[in-house]
């Protein structure tokens, strides 16, 4: 039985409430006389939670449209993209489309000059972005009109100027491709499996920076491909753990995108200006910066944004990454008090992260309420993220918080159902090909954990545990694993019977927040 298409729904459901209203308008304007069958099947098909296509037929039994139900679907799903592309083109920051559209029109109907002369203005745009396939697709329409209108003058003037400059652009495109190269190879093993774990993984990274053209950012022919250059270098000294080096490019990077005017920080420079705060802040707090961490976080949010949408998503992952200047300072119980009215409004915000942010977000709030004891709250957390469908971005995360969910089970006193809990661990966790050595002794001591029927041999286990973490902690590939979770602190506080937080801010030092 053919299963029934589901991409007219998912459009339909896809849409603002600026969006479906404009589509109404366009629709009564594109389809004269008719309008009425495709608004009517718009609004049945928006009304439903999940598609149902029985009732769709039922409810329009008597319209003729119904025989050919799949024709009107599809034609609706034309006519909505139609209305989406005429709604975001009159409020697209890019004009280089529409206006090369309009030269083609003006072309063919023989108005060559003010063909050109959109072109020349198209040319102007694309050039000031760095939108380098844009610049070429101008030079390919004006050599096309040369050859139409037969201009001899025009001829020599390409073959002897703009075909040299044409090419200029293409090997900026290629140098812009070469650096995104990179940045691409240094990130898809730490996007995938969350760092270096092996000495051979190092070599490879250092490998990658042995080519002459990366040796310098001074080889990279336009802004996008410098930050490019030092987006790479920013995770690579980050792997390796030279984090001053790594906090320079940051900044050098920030800094590029301040000396902008405000109205060039948009489209994809505006995203990835907010990324470069983000990213800086991470060194900030792993250098222990905290108070510089915690302003940057607010300029952040302070800054203005092209939509709503974008502002919710920016307050979101700045609040994420407060959440996470608590749990490293040791300030659990303020994080929580800090935070409440963020987390009251999270369920607002929290679907617009994309998948690695929000399992981020997830595993810092369990950790946030477990330290400050509020473990209820915390499994609620991490339930959310077990139950995440999607968790190839983030292994790790997923990995650790398979763990964390012991320890809170743990100090819910969950005996009969931490002995299931600890069996599936277990076994979620053999599987795993890449292993800490942190997480293998972890391993080892959850296998033993169902034998042990007394308090003194729990105990017991957990001086095990802590003695061999003790030994793992300095080993230049396993600090990472102790950055998901301060495992030694914890075991101190059950052995030395004393609060997680009080250990950790004891350790810590006392860090005074301006907040």
């Amino acid at each position: 039985m053919k299963t029934v298409s589901l991409e007219l729904f998912h459009l339909i459901k896809s849409l603002s409430k600026q969006e479906k209203r404009y589509f109404k308008l366009f629709a009564a304007r594109h389809v004269i006389g008719e309008q009425n069958k495709y608004v009517k099947l718009f609004d049945a098909i928006d009304k439903q939670s999940e598609y149902n296509e029985d009732k769709i037929k039922h409810k329009f039994s008597k319209e003729t449209f119904i025989k050919q139900l799949h024709v009107t679907k599809n034609y609706l799903y034309k006519l909505i993209l139609s209305s989406l592309r005429q709604y975001h083109e009159s409020k697209s920051e890019d004009p280089f489309p529409v206006m090369i559209r309009n030269a083609q029109l003006l072309f063919k109907k023989g108005l060559i000059k003010q063909s050109e002369k959109i072109l020349t203005k198209a040319m102007k745009i694309a050039i000031e972005n760095e939108q380098f396939l844009q610049v070429l697709e101008v030079y390919r329409w004006k050599h096309h009109i040369i050859h139409n209108r037969n201009d001899l003058n025009g001829l020599e003037q390409y073959v002897n100027v703009d075909f040299q400059k044409e090419l200029n652009f293409l090997d900026s495109y290629r140098n812009y491709l070469e650096f995104q190269l990179l940045h691409d190879k240094i990130f898809i093993p730490y996007w995938k499996s969350g760092g270096i774990r092996k000495k051979e993984e190092r070599e490879i990274y250092n490998s990658l920076f042995a080519d002459p053209l990366y040796q310098d950012v001074e080889n990279a022919k336009s802004f996008n491909a410098r930050m490019f250059y030092h987006n790479a270098r920013f995770l690579y000294y980050f792997q390796i753990g030279e984090l001053e080096k790594c906090m320079e490019h940051m900044q050098e990077q920030v800094l590029m995108f301040e000396q902008l005017a405000p109205e060039q920080r948009k489209g994809s420079k505006e995203a990835n200006y907010h990324s470069s705060l983000i990213n800086l802040y991470i060194i900030q707090k792993q250098l222990h910066r905290y108070q510089e961490g915690l302003d940057n976080l607010r300029k952040l949010r302070s800054i203005p944004t092209s939509t709503s949408a974008l502002k919710n998503r920016l307050v979101t992952r700045s609040y994420n990454l407060e959440v996470d200047l608590y749990i490293s300072t040791g300030q659990f119980r303020q994080g929580v008090s800090n935070l409440q009215e963020f987390i009251e409004e999270l369920q607002t915000y929290e679907k617009q992260l994309q998948s690695q942010h929000r399992l981020g977000l997830y595993y810092n709030l369990a950790y946030l309420n477990f330290g400050a004891g509020k473990f209820t709250k915390a499994l609620d957390w991490i339930n959310q993220l077990l139950d995440e469908p999607d968790v190839r971005t983030r292994e790790d995360l997923y990995a650790f918080g398979r763990i964390l969910n012991l320890f809170i089970h743990y100090e819910l006193g969950n005996d009969q159902l931490l002995e299931y809990i600890v069996k599936s661990t277990y076994r979620f966790l053999s599987k795993r090909k890449r292993l800490y050595k942190t997480e293998s002794v972890i391993l080892k001591f959850i296998k033993k954990y169902p034998n042990w029927s007394t308090n003194q041999q729990i105990l017991n286990g957990f001086k095990e545990l802590h003695a061999e973490l003790l030994t793992l902690k300095n080993e230049e590939l396993e600090a990472r694993a102790f950055e998901y979770f301060d495992f030694l602190s914890w075991l101190e506080s059950k052995l030395e019977k004393k609060d997680f937080e009080a250990v950790l801010m004891q350790k810590r030092g006392k860090v005074e927040l301006i907040h």
